[in-house]
């Protein structure tokens, strides 16, 4: 078993720790998402963990419709991420057999080859952290379609709006209320923010999960969930900076909550 940490938010885990961690949420039948792209689009599953055999791990695949029926093959890389306890297990692996029902449209059981690595990243790092009040993020964002059907092209497809706040899970942007006839649940985005002036910029894609107006500030609040980050090497390459992102928000808040007047403190809490 070989395990390492990472800004104590990262947990590695292979060998026999790895097979235990799957096994036991096997046990407890655990539900998790698998992802993976066909036709150029990302492909969201909700899915059971039913067993962890020596070389493989079976799932089952939740009748939610017909998209693993219609795209998932042989051989097609996936990520999936389940919770336990208080961390979030992702994975990536290989398709390496199909249930004939899957192919029906029906619930189905997918095999998978069982994986090289799980990554245990702690629940902590999904929760949102607002943008330090010193620092102003620029969010540039551009439609990319639809996850589930096919949806009528906004009028606009490219906008600019302003990160309110960022987890490891997703991200809150701030638009104009006059773009709200854009933007509708499901939908896909290109994602384009530099979270601190120094870094480089993250290029991610997400799906709008959530839509709140705010009528007195004229203001459109989207919350945004990340896609494909625990598919491939990039991806968690990604993950891993939104993690060290997300701790240095955390940093300059609460260093900002430390300095703030005593009477200033005390309407806070």
């Amino acid at each position: 078993m070989t395990i390492e940490t990472s800004t104590n938010q990262i947990e590695y885990l292979e060998g026999s720790g790895l097979v235990n961690l799957i096994s036991l949420a096997a046990f407890h039948q655990k539900t998790g998402v698998m992802i993976f792209l066909a036709s150029g689009r990302w492909q969201t599953v909700r899915v059971r963990i039913l067993k962890c055999a020596e070389q493989t791990v079976i799932v089952e695949a939740f009748p939610d419709g017909q998209t693993i029926s219609q795209n998932i093959r042989i051989n097609q890389p996936v990520g999936l991420s389940f919770r336990m306890d208080f961390s979030k297990c992702v994975f990536e692996s290989t398709v390496v057999g199909l249930d004939t029902s899957v192919l029906e449209g029906q619930i189905g059981k997918v095999l998978l080859e069982l994986p090289r690595r799980v990554e245990k990243i702690s629940r902590r790092a999904y929760q949102r952290q607002p943008v330090p009040k010193d620092v102003s993020v620029k969010v540039l964002f551009w439609h990319r379609g639809f996850l589930e059907k096919v949806g009528t092209v906004p009028t606009d497809c490219y906008w600019q709006g302003h990160l309110r706040d960022l987890s490891a899970g997703g991200l809150r942007i701030v638009v104009g209320l006059e773009k709200k006839d854009c933007f509708s649940i499901g939908q896909v985005f290109g994602i384009q923010f530099t979270p601190m002036f120094y870094q480089k910029p993250i290029l991610a894609e997400g799906q709008l999960r959530h839509l709140q107006e705010d009528k007195e500030n004229h203001t459109l609040c989207l919350g945004v969930e990340f896609l494909g980050l625990e598919i491939s090497v990039e991806g968690r390459a990604m993950l891993q900076r939104l993690l060290e992102t997300v701790e240095e928000y955390r940093r300059l808040n609460e260093e900002s909550e430390s300095v703030e007047p005593p009477s200033r403190q005390s309407h806070l809490i």
